[in-house]
């Protein structure tokens, strides 16, 4: 074969692959064409005097053309947004009231915990805020008891202190309001320091409780987000465990394609870069897609990185389904020809070439990628090639052709 070919890309394929089976077509399509001569000649004698005549055969060129070369990465389509729901508290599963595939709205119960201890606890806590509060409410009627003692010690001492001036008191009559007035002083004092050990209680007490509350709303375990429920890992009557996921939830609103490629394609792909993505379900179901992410790390075992593509929302997609990614890495001319001349002989694919003496001849052939109705050949005919594309069904190996005009 003299024409250019086109060289497919795909992950895992031997190069000798196409080599070996283009062998075996070859063989088949001589022995086809042996067994079809030896039959004219054994029936109807000299071939040349007896092939049948099929007239109205309409003929194509077979030529290359610029077409864009594709590569080709495989992987698993994964929700964008997939939650391992745990329990932040360890206890006993009370209820599940959950079941698989189910859809659940964001904060919807997921799954309950034995609350009895937390209420316990919360209920003690509640206790000492409110003994906290008495203490309170006592040093705030001690202090006014003692500023009503401070102030009119104050007072007294302010009247005798003059009076000692002037001589009317003794010096001890004066030195007793004086100690009296630093007694009233320390009084309202330390009914100041008992307020704010109130206070502080009252803080901490509050803190236990709210402490209390949180371990309470959490033995209510809800959903993140809202989606649909994928796995269920526990059951009413087992232990949770704080950090062991006990119901797998995942966001269906968005997917995207994880996909392995080949290190040759690192500078290829692109963050933005637009691909098309072949799924397996339905089989051949082609969607458009983004790459989002680019891991730029090599796997030095396979060769492979990373690449993350983002899928549109809406479809039946679900994590772990499989798909195919394709990426344009290029053009090149292939050689094509229009779908309807395939033909299977066989369990192979084959065409009908026309000769320049208008003869038929039947060529087994090895088909490549399609292009809209046009497919590509990569070995069995070279550029040039005159292909029937009607009406094959008449058409037989050594036929005489009568080209449609």
């Amino acid at each position: 074969m003299t024409g250019k070919r086109r060289r497919t890309e795909r992950i895992g394929r031997p190069a000798g692959k196409f080599a070996a089976r283009g062998i075996g077509i070859f063989l088949l399509a001589g022995i086809v064409a042996g067994m079809a001569g030896c039959g004219e000649k054994g029936k109807h004698g000299p071939a040349t005097a007896e092939r049948p005549l099929v007239t109205g055969v309409e003929l194509v060129t077979a030529g290359s053309a610029p077409r864009e070369r594709f590569g080709e990465a495989v992987g698993t389509i994964r929700a964008n947004n997939i939650a391992a729901v745990a329990p932040q508290v360890m206890g006993r599963v009370t209820s599940l009231p959950v079941a698989e595939g189910v859809r659940v709205g964001k904060g919807a119960l997921l799954a309950t915990i034995d609350d009895t201890q937390v209420r316990a606890q919360l209920a003690a806590a509640e206790a000492m805020v409110a003994e906290a509060e008495g203490g309170r409410e006592e040093a705030e009627r001690s202090i006014a008891q003692a500023e009503a003692g401070r102030s009119l010690a104050e007072k007294t001492y302010e009247r005798f202190r003059k009076l000692n001036e002037e001589k009317v008191i003794t010096p001890q009559e004066f030195d007793e309001v004086e100690v009296k007035r630093t007694v009233a002083v320390k009084e309202y004092e330390r009914s100041l320091d008992k307020r704010a050990q109130a206070v502080a209680k009252i803080a901490q007490a509050k803190a236990q409780a709210d402490a209390a509350r949180a371990m309470l709303s959490y033995t209510r375990v809800t959903a993140p987000f809202p989606g649909v429920v994928t796995e269920k890992r526990a059951d009413a009557g087992s232990m949770a465990v704080p950090g062991v996921p006990i119901v797998v939830l995942e966001d269906t609103g968005r997917y995207r394609l994880e996909a392995s490629v080949p290190e040759t394609y690192l500078g290829t792909l692109k963050v933005g870069s637009r691909v098309r993505v072949v799924l397996g379900t339905p089989p051949g179901k082609e969607i458009p897609g983004t790459v989002s992410e680019v891991v730029p790390q090599v796997d030095p075992e396979s060769r492979t990185f990373t690449a993350k593509v983002d899928l549109p929302a809406g479809g039946a997609l679900r994590t772990g389904m499989f798909g195919r990614v394709l990426f344009p890495t290029g053009k090149e001319d292939v050689l094509v020809v229009p779908q309807r001349a395939i033909s299977r002989v066989g369990g192979y694919d084959a065409l009908y070439t026309v000769t320049a003496d208008n003869v038929a001849r039947l060529v087994m052939v090895t088909t490549g990628k399609s292009f809209g109705d046009e497919v590509e050949i990569l070995s069995g005919i070279e550029p040039g090639a005159r292909v029937a594309i009607s009406p094959l069904e008449k058409l037989v190996d050594g036929a005489r052709v009568e080209v449609r005009k």
